[in-house]
């Protein structure tokens, strides 16, 4: 089965440049500020569970993996957005997306 492309390389297929605008724009955000590049991924996650954004939250989620963040820093992340902006259903479906990686890369 062949994974769906994340928004942005959909986004590159249209129009190369608005993509990598994007990309650029996005970088200059999390540089812009005092928090490190894990913690700003960490509250982008926080707020793609919150908009139900699972392959977003994935894509991220994936990255954060990949540099040695810890599963607990994750769920903790999702739990972090309980009674802020974040209903229970949607705490446990970003729980389940952490899950759903943790099996994934087991494989």
């Amino acid at each position: 089965m062949t994974e769906k492309p994340t928004p942005v390389e959909y986004l590159r297929t249209i129009d190369a440049a608005s993509a990598e605008a994007f990309q650029a724009l996005r970088k200059a955000v999390m540089k812009a500020g005092p928090l490190d590049h894990k913690t700003c991924e960490l509250i982008s996650l926080g707020a793609l569970v919150t908009a139900r954004h699972e392959q977003s939250f994935k894509g991220h989620a994936r990255r954060l993996l990949g540099a040695g963040v810890e599963p607990a820093a994750l769920r903790h992340a999702v739990l972090s957005t309980f009674a802020a902006s974040t209903t229970f259903s949607q705490i446990v479906e970003g729980l389940e997306w952490v899950d759903d990686l943790l099996r994934e890369s087991q494989k």
